[in-house]
């Protein structure tokens, strides 16, 4: 991705440069070995934060890579896909983050709380309950406690229309 986003957005390195880091690529994917920790471009201006959070991560779960890899894959031409088995709940979740996101970026709000809050919106009172109880016939996504105490932050329903959602005296779980 790196070399790729040099090759369309240069950033004052020659081009062959950027090929020899191409061709790096696949050679290393494909059987010759190179030097460990040799890095053959700078990490690409639009490509930092993403690297910044990979480096960070080690070793831990981190929904902000994946985040910041699908936004980065569709500034540079890519898009994107959601599989959650009948289309509607992990979907729901993720398709109103990425409007959020997309809808703040457009107005230059750039903090994560306003994304948050306009997800939260959406997931309530826009077009994605109508598709659970078309689906399904109740308007309300089908999570447990226990999978939205798992879930990344950006993407946790509100508790509000949440079906199923009641704890037992000894803590068990029903959904």
């Amino acid at each position: 991705m790196n070399a790729y986003a040099h090759a369309i957005n240069p950033q004052n390195i020659l081009l062959d440069k950027v090929q020899e880091a191409m061709t790096l690529v696949f050679v290393q994917k494909y059987g010759a070995a190179a030097n460990e920790g040799e890095q053959i471009l700078p990490v690409h201006p639009s490509l930092s934060l993403l690297h910044s959070h990979i480096m960070s991560s080690a070793g831990k779960m981190n929904h902000a890579i994946l985040d910041e890899a699908a936004t980065l894959a569709q500034q540079l031409g890519g898009g994107g896909l959601v599989f959650c088995k009948s289309g509607k709940d992990r979907t729901a979740m993720h398709v109103t983050y990425k409007q959020a996101q997309f809808s703040n970026r457009y107005r230059n709000l750039h903090h994560g709380e306003a994304t948050l809050q306009d997800a939260t919106l959406m997931r309530i009172y826009g077009v994605r309950l109508p598709i659970c109880e078309k689906n399904v016939g109740q308007a309300k996504y089908a999570f447990n406690a226990l999978q939205v105490k798992f879930m990344p932050e950006a993407l946790k329903p509100p508790m509000s229309v949440l079906k199923g959602f009641k704890l037992f005296g000894e803590g068990a779980i029903e959904s």
